[in-house]
């Protein structure tokens, strides 16, 4: 009863620093986002301890698939990162972010496989995040002073949240999944931002197709909710067709396209491979977040790369970005686990949010990847234990 106890406070309390978000928006005149700041230092602090402790209790991740890439990774922003000291007292809050995520991957895992946090509770906190999500960004959408000024229409960074919550909706089989996919899908296209929206169509076409040929139950449902989703979407997009035309506007050039990323993914690959080319640089690259000195010095703006790929291969040169493939790999390796099951499917749909929405976007830099990695942890759990069933049956055969 305990651990039970336990395992709510501690999802609650997660569940709570996503409910912050809500109640202190990310824009805004004076917008202060300190309490929301506090709730997740206090919970990286409770995640360090309780990994610490269980791990001193002989608890591990190395026996699952991703937890040996999980470690690289950790590694790769604690250790690696002294290598360019300078840079990373610069950038030590945006490290401590990533950090949170990787820490996260462990601390869920053992908290699952001791028994402290139950799947029911995740799937609690499932429920709550896409609603709560759902409603900042309708929050923002229907306050235009939070957003007029800097554009003429409505764009939020939520829709990467709700995008990484989809495989995590898709796992659990409960009454409310549809409801949640179709608020997934409606924030997303409120939030009218590309690569989200890229991302989501091709997942969840890959989804619908996989559920409604392969899946004989309730094929009204899922035809009811292709088609609201499909009739929301091509409704809104005629509603507002000359946003949908001013945001692709840049996609004319190749340097402009993508708010300008085709020009800064050039810059990376003509500094590291032509015009700066050196070996040493080439394979330990130039430290964590130096990409954003770099942009300073070539476009005038001090940003990121805004692609996990190229930022892990001008930071970290060609050994962090093997760590990053890697791990990709790695998640790979546990769909093939799955790979002729429902889960198989989930993995599948996991891979294209997010390994295709690395491609242009940052989420393994993000304290948020930890919603998208939430699925893999349920799923190396649920391999845990069929393979301690199929041991158990071994040694009574």
């Amino acid at each position: 009863m305990k651990s039970i106890t336990k395992g709510g406070f501690l999802v609650l309390f997660f569940t709570f620093l996503s409910f912050l978000d809500l109640l202190y928006p990310s824009k805004g005149d004076d917008v202060s986002r300190i309490v929301p700041q506090a709730g997740r230092a206090i919970f990286f602090s409770i995640m360090l301890i309780f990994n610490v402790l269980y791990l001193a209790k002989g608890y591990k991740t190395s026996h699952t698939f991703t937890g040996r890439s999980i470690n690289y990774l950790i590694i790769l922003f604690t250790v690696f990162v002294h290598f360019h000291f300078t840079l990373m007292l610069e950038n030590i809050v945006s490290i401590i972010k990533i950090v949170y995520w990787l820490t996260g991957f462990v601390f869920f895992y053992l908290a699952i496989i001791s028994g402290v946090i139950k799947t029911k509770h995740m799937e609690y906190f499932t429920v709550l995040a896409v609603l709560i999500y759902f409603f900042v960004v309708i929050r923002d959408f229907l306050n235009p002073n939070l957003w007029k000024g800097s554009k003429d229409f409505f764009v939020s960074n939520n829709a990467y949240h709700l995008l990484k919550l989809f495989p995590l909706v898709l796992l659990f089989q409960n009454k409310l999944k549809n409801i949640l996919i179709l608020l997934i899908a409606i924030g997303i296209v409120f939030s009218f931002k590309r690569g989200a929206l890229l991302a989501f169509t091709l997942s969840f076409i890959y989804y619908y197709s996989h559920v409604f040929l392969k899946e004989k139950k309730g094929k009204v449902k899922k035809l009811f909710l292709g088609v609201a989703i499909f009739s929301a979407g091509l409704y809104y997009f005629f509603q507002n067709i000359s946003v949908f035309l001013k945001r692709t506007e840049d996609l004319e050039n190749v340097d402009s396209a993508g708010s300008g990323r085709g020009r800064m993914f050039r810059l990376i690959i003509e500094d590291m491979l032509v015009d700066n080319f050196e070996p040493l640089k080439l394979i330990f690259g130039n430290g964590v977040y130096a990409s954003k000195d770099f942009f300073q010095n070539t476009i005038g703006h001090k940003i990121v790369a805004h692609s996990d790929f190229l930022e892990f291969f001008f930071d970290f040169g060609l050994i962090g970005l093997s760590i990053q493939i890697f791990f990709f790999y790695r998640v790979y390796k546990l769909y093939s686990f799955f790979r002729k099951e429902y889960y198989g499917m989930v993995i599948k749909v996991w891979l294209i949010v997010i390994l295709i929405s690395s491609l242009y976007s940052i989420n393994l830099f993000a304290a948020e990847m930890i919603y998208a990695i939430l699925p893999i942890v349920l799923l190396e759990f649920e391999r845990l234990k069929r393979l301690r069933i199929q041991n158990i049956n071994t040694l009574k055969s």
